[in-house]
C-alpha cells in the first residue's frame, strides 16, 4: 500500500480527531483511514467531512444498514440476483454492478441495497492494495432495468442513497459507464439526473450493449461477460459472497462504523456535505 502524498502522521491526525468526536464510530481502522485520505487527495478537512457523512449517513439509513445477516434468506436472494465485482484496470480500479433478474420476480428494493452495502463494507475493510489506484471506473449493467422497476423502487430513498455513496464512499470517480441500456434508458436516467452532481453527469457514458465499454477500457481488464479476458461476473460474485460469509460476524454488528446521533453536538448538526459534492479530479 503506497501513496506518496499521505503520511502516517495524516492518519494519526484523523484518528485523534475521531477520538475527540464522541458521536463518531471508534472502530474505523487505519487501513480504512488511508482509503478515505486517498479518496480526498490527502486533504484533512475533506477527509473529516467525508468520514462524518459516511458515519451519519449509515445511522440515518437503518433500513439497509441493520439486520444484515448474510445467511438470511432475504440477503441470500439479493446476492443471487446481483453480481458485484472489482477489477484492476491499469492505473484504475473498476467497480461493476449487475442486476440479473429478468422478470424482476425476486427484486426487493431495500434488500438489494442492503446486499450492496454488505459488499461495499467488505471492500472497505478487506480489499487491499499494493498501490492505491489513481481513480475508479464505475460500471452499471442495467440489462434487467425494465420500466416496471420504477413501481418497485423508492425514488426519494434511492436519490439519498446515491448522494450518500457519491459524497461519503472513499472512491475517486473518473468514469461512469452504463451498459446494456434499453431503448427507454433516458426515461430511467431522467429520474436521477436532476440530483446528480454536474461532475458526474458530465462523465456518464451510455452503451446499448456490453461491448461499447471496450472503447474506453482495454479488453484484457474486462470480464468475459463483456467480451474481455478477465473472470466472469458470476464467478467473482461467488468469491465475494463466500468471503463475506466467512466474515459474517462483522455484518451482524448493526453499529458498524455508525454515528451515534444522540451524542452529536447540535452545533455540528447538518454540517456535513449537504449536497456539495466532493471535488472530482477528472482527466
Amino acid at each position: 500500500m503506497e501513496n506518496s502524498t499521505i503520511t502516517k502522521q495524516d492518519v494519526a491526525m484523523i484518528k485523534e480527531w475521531i477520538s475527540k468526536e464522541s458521536y463518531l464510530p471508534q472502530d474505523i481502522d487505519d487501513f480504512m483511514l488511508w482509503k478515505f485520505l486517498n479518496s480526498c487527495y490527502g486533504s484533512l478537512e475533506a477527509t473529516k467531512k467525508c468520514i462524518e457523512r459516511f458515519a451519519t449517513g449509515r445511522a440515518s439509513m437503518k433500513e439497509i444498514y441493520t439486520s444484515r445477516d448474510p445467511f438470511s434468506e432475504q440477503v441470500k436472494t439479493a446476492f443471487s440476483i446481483t453480481s458485484v465485482a472489482t477489477y484492476e484496470a491499469g492505473k484504475f480500479e473498476m467497480l461493476i454492478h449487475q442486476l440479473d433478474d429478468p422478470a424482476l420476480e425476486k427484486f426487493s428494493f431495500y434488500d438489494l441495497l442492503k446486499s450492496f452495502t454488505i459488499q461495499a463494507d467488505y471492500w472497505l475493510r478487506n480489499h487491499q492494495y499494493k498501490e492505491f489506484p489513481e481513480g475508479h471506473i464505475i460500471v452499471l449493467d442495467i440489462k434487467d432495468y425494465h420500466l416496471k422497476i420504477i413501481t418497485k423502487v423508492n425514488i426519494m430513498y434511492f436519490r439519498d442513497f446515491l448522494l450518500f455513496l457519491l459524497e461519503s464512499m472513499p472512491v475517486r470517480v473518473k468514469e461512469v459507464h452504463v451498459v446494456n441500456c434499453p431503448s427507454y434508458y433516458e426515461k430511467l436516467y431522467a429520474l436521477v439526473k436532476p440530483i446528480l452532481p454536474a461532475e458526474i453527469n458530465d462523465i456518464i457514458k451510455f452503451h446499448g450493449d456490453s461491448e461499447g465499454i471496450s472503447k474506453y477500457v482495454d479488453k484484457k481488464y474486462l470480464p468475459k461477460d463483456y467480451g474481455g479476458e478477465a473472470s466472469c461476473l458470476k464467478d467473482e460474485q461467488k468469491v465475494w459472497v463466500d468471503a463475506i460469509n466467512e466474515k459474517r460476524s462483522m455484518f451482524l454488528n448493526d453499529s458498524l462504523w455508525t454515528a451515534d446521533s444522540k451524542k452529536k453536538p447540535k452545533s455540528n448538526a447538518d454540517q456535513t456535505m449537504n449536497g456539495s459534492f466532493r471535488t472530482l479530479a477528472i482527466d
